[in-house]
């Protein structure tokens, strides 16, 4: 799987490669990378007789997915880029990792449906 494969990591690999110089965008960029390049690209279509092969394939990526978006979002609220922000101060970076890979399913969806990442609008 490539950051192409998903809307969401493509508009956070183009945001990482014009912020390269950014400690912590690097450090998603890499994480994320690793979470990623293992899994085969994303089934883009069914395939009869393929069936437990697209299945385990649809799973590695969603799980992958699941895991480089709580990184992702990680990423935006340790470098202040999600609107409205999450908390009056900026966040340590390994804490807001952290906390989001400990977040349940729900919690996830609840916040993420209340917050939209900068680099998702049209600029950053």
């Amino acid at each position: 799987m490539t950051f192409r494969d998903v809307p969401s990591l493509l508009k956070f690999e183009q945001y990482a490669r014009l912020h390269s110089e950014d400690e912590i965008v690097m450090d998603c960029y890499r994480r994320i990378r690793e979470v990623i390049t293992p899994v085969p690209k994303p089934p883009s279509g069914y395939h009869a007789g393929a069936h437990n092969s697209t299945v385990e394939g649809l799973k590695a990526s969603c799980e992958a997915v699941e895991k480089s978006t709580r990184i992702m979002w990680a990423c935006a609220v340790a470098t202040d880029n999600v609107r409205p922000a999450l908390w009056n101060y900026l966040p340590d970076y390994g804490e807001t990792l952290e906390y989001f890979l400990k977040l349940g399913d729900l919690d996830l969806m609840a916040l993420t449906q209340k917050h939209r990442l900068k680099w998702d609008s049209t600029g950053w």
